[in-house]
């Protein structure tokens, strides 16, 4: 059990989440971690260049693993591109 002091502490480092951070301290209520909206941008354009890139030297190459590959990161990053639009809403 917290003391008085405590928990008055907690409720200082509370009031300050809240108005510093209002996205973290309603993901902290909500109980799920904040995305970095960036980094999972950065992570589907990452994967698209990849998926490109593979299926290029894929078929340049006559390989089907490559072409397999290719296909793997595209749909990563569609994947990636779709929980992106979802966490706009």
């Amino acid at each position: 059990m917290l003391s008085h002091h405590e928990r008055v502490e907690l409720d200082k480092i509370e009031r300050w989440f809240e108005t510093s951070d209002p996205e973290l301290a309603a993901a902290l209520r909500r109980g799920k971690p904040a995305r970095s909206a960036v980094l999972l941008t950065a992570f589907a354009i990452l994967l698209d260049v990849a998926a490109c890139g593979l299926l290029v030297a894929g078929i340049a190459g006559s390989s089907p693993a490559l072409t397999v590959c290719a296909l793997f990161a595209a749909a990563g990053g569609v994947a990636a591109h779709l929980a992106r639009c979802r966490d706009r809403r």
